[in-house]
């Protein structure tokens, strides 16, 4: 099987172009000119073509003799910051051209897909979301930049599937983490909350200040985690996924007629709250943590994914213990943070 990867060179394309080499299949990775990790994707085996998403003719030679296309290629929070027109041009006008290009493979194209997000809905409202969340039970709304092109990107695949008939279907990804990286994460680490909360001038906010810095003195410098609870001592909850699960998403879902035209999110085999992982992380690693109940919108809430499930087998298997003890565990091998490009 013919196999394009836009944004191959990221974490998740990177280990999603190395599972589809592995089972024996052809990849080709569409990347930016002159992306500094062309050459490590190419030595185990991906062929590489450089050009611009805004760019039709780019876009089209890109795809042209491939089966299944891949679109993880984006401007994104984490790579800007972008301009709105940097934002639209590549994920929007972008996506436009990869459907554009996808749609004159006629028969020969199988299935392409579309990554989205879940910044396309608002998810901290004053108090969470109780009941978990199902690919329709938010409306796509936001103001963000990002959060916005995904949603006209997702807007773009439901016209060529009703209009077209075109084998396609989106993919809304949870915040992700890599192999090692959940001890990174910021909203487990105090500090974090005494930036958000060192400029607040209601009084509901200096007061959350004033704990967090007593909290924070206990360390003496050191680091400190936090179990974050809302204004009334609930605990924080949230769904992520990790890179692996995602590989296995699309290991299963590619090819498979019943998903066409639908949307499916994506999260770990759980979601976590902060008062069972916290102290299981400061266990493990020795920091200390505190417990703070903070004046904001909480992070509460986790997603229905029977529809993945239900339509093509999507079965995650990492828990959230085990991507700590693995963290750790790349800690001391002195590995850190960074992601094998073979998980």
């Amino acid at each position: 099987m013919k196999v394009l990867i836009t944004g191959i060179t990221g974490r998740v394309g990177a280990n999603v172009a190395q599972n589809f080499l592995d089972r024996g299949h052809y990849v080709r990775g569409f990347v930016w000119p002159g992306d500094r990790q062309a050459e490590k994707m190419k030595s185990v085996g991906a062929e590489i073509v450089e050009g611009d998403l805004a760019s039709s003719a780019d876009v089209n030679a890109a795809v042209d003799g491939q089966e299944v296309v891949l679109h993880l290629g984006a401007a994104f929070q984490a790579g800007g910051p972008f301009t709105p027109e940097q934002y639209f041009d590549t994920n929007v006008k972008g996506t436009f051209n990869i459907l554009e290009a996808s749609l004159g493979l006629g028969y020969q194209l199988k299935h392409v897909i579309i990554t989205s997000t879940d910044a396309t809905m608002f998810k901290y409202p004053q108090g969470g979301i109780a009941e978990p969340i199902k690919e329709d039970s938010l409306p796509l709304s936001t103001t963000d930049w990002y959060g916005y092109s995904k949603v006209l990107s997702e807007n773009l695949l439901h016209r060529y599937r009703s209009h077209h008939d075109l084998r396609a279907t989106i993919i809304r990804f949870a915040n992700v983490w890599g192999a090692g990286e959940i001890l990174n994460f910021q909203q487990f680490h105090l500090k974090t909350f005494l930036k958000q909360f060192e400029n607040r001038t209601d009084d509901a906010g200096k007061a959350t200040y004033e704990v967090l810095k007593a909290e924070d003195a206990k360390s003496d410098g050191g680091t400190r985690l936090i179990v974050a609870r809302d204004a009334n001592g609930r605990p924080w909850k949230k769904h992520q996924i990790e890179v692996r699960d995602i590989v296995h998403a699309y290991e299963k879902i590619v090819g498979n007629e019943k998903t066409f035209g639908n949307v499916y999110q994506l999260g770990s085999k759980e979601p976590f709250t902060w008062d069972v992982l916290i102290p299981y992380i400061s266990e493990k690693t020795g920091i200390p943590y505190s417990t703070v109940d903070l004046a904001m919108n909480p992070t509460f809430y986790e997603y229905d994914l029977a529809a993945a499930q239900n339509d093509f087998g999507y079965a995650p298997t990492l828990t959230l213990n085990d991507m700590v003890d693995e963290a750790i565990r790349y800690q001391s091998e002195g590995v850190g943070g960074i992601i094998p490009t073979n998980v």
